[in-house]
Order: C-alpha cells, then structure tokens, then sequence
C-alpha cells in the first residue's frame, strides 16, 4: 500500500473518497484526458507515447497550483519512472545477450587454446583458463545487473498496479486506463510470466479503450 499512501499524502487527502468528491480533481479535467490520449490509443503503449504524455502533463502542471499541481506533477512521475526503469531493463538485457555471446566466444578460445594451442607453444591450458574467467566475469556483471533491473521492475510494477487501484477509487477512469494499460504492456514485453494481481483486468481496459474517451 505504500504507493496508495505516498500519492494520498502528496496531495493532502486523508481519505480516498476526498478527491472524487471534488469538482476541482484535475486528474478528471478533460486536459488530463487529452493529456493521456497516446497513451489510450496506443495497443502496447511505449516510451514514445509515454514522452509524449508527459510532456503534455508536465505543460499543464504549469498551470497549476497547490494539489492540482501536485497531483500532475505525481502522475507524470509514475509514468516516467515506469518506462525510464523499463528502458533500464531493456539495456540490461541487451548487455546480458552480448555477454553471453562474449563469454561463448570466450569458452571457445579456451578450448582450442587448451587442446591445439599456437604452431609455436602449442597447448596453453593455463591460458585456457585465463579465457574462461573473463567469460565468467563478463557474465557474472552482466547477470548482477539484470538480476537488479528485473527485481526493481517488478517491484514498480506492483507499486504502481496499487496506485491504479487507488486512482480507480478517485473515479479518474481515463488515468486509469493509461496506466493500467501501461503496466500490461511493459509485463508483456519482459515479464509475460510475472504473477501478480492486477487492480483492473486487461478485459476491462480492453473494453474501455474500444469506448470513446
């Protein structure tokens, strides 16, 4: 529940229902709803939409004061931070690809070079050796730090499927959408075996996204 709480505090409610009380919650302002469009329309919404709606958000946050303002600025955060961690898993999956080809490569060497050797001294076991732990060290980094990229999406992706049901209960159904939406796609491309329970079902997204927004 620490995103729900994080996100009621930094806008000054004490209570779920305050903000879908109020006629002046901007995160169901119709700017914010053109601010998302991308987002919406997108089938597998990515970082290009993502820039987009929030450089939208973040230009109307400029308009804003106090909650209002907060609650923008908030919502542009979750949406940055969920695909700048994205872009940080993708790199380290392809870092994690090139090492393991490097440390293949490496394995190689080291088997020719501790069975056949060079015309000159012939078998080198001890440099076979050599080969095989900087293979072992390539990989080993590279593991290290997919390892650490997948464990902290993870872990935003549950942080942030709590703030959908958070923003679901402040009736900001087209926040909702774009986020709920967002997090389907990023478990898709990385994580299409990540078990957790989604605040909303992809069915529902699916059939609010094929209304008009």
């Amino acid at each position: 529940m620490k995103a729900c709480f994080w996100f009621g505090l930094l806008l000054g409610f004490t209570l779920p229902a305050a903000a879908a009380d109020r006629p002046d919650n901007p995160l169901q302002s119709p700017t914010v709803v053109l601010c998302l469009r991308p987002l919406r329309l997108a089938d597998e919404p990515g970082l290009r939409e993502a820039v987009e709606s929030v450089k939208r958000l973040t230009t109307f946050s400029e308009t804003q004061e106090g909650r209002s303002k907060r609650a923008v600025d908030a919502l542009a955060f979750i949406i940055s931070d969920l695909f700048k961690k994205e872009e940080e898993l993708t790199a380290a999956e392809k870092d994690l690809a090139k090492a393991e080809r490097q440390a293949l490569a490496k394995e190689e060497l080291a088997l020719r070079t501790e069975t056949v050797g060079s015309p000159l001294s012939g078998p080198n076991p001890r440099l076979a050796t050599m080969y095989r732990k900087e293979g072992e060290e390539l990989l080993g980094k590279a593991s290290r730090r997919h390892e650490a990229a997948l464990k902290l999406m993870k872990e935003k992706i549950a942080a942030y499927n709590v703030s959908v049901g958070y923003f679901q209960a402040q009736g900001a159904t087209e926040v909702v959408i774009a986020l709920a939406s967002s997090l389907f796609a990023v478990i898709d491309r990385h994580l299409p075996g990540f078990d957790f329970k989604p605040a909303v079902s992809r069915e529902w997204v699916l059939k609010q996204k094929r209304m008009e927004a």
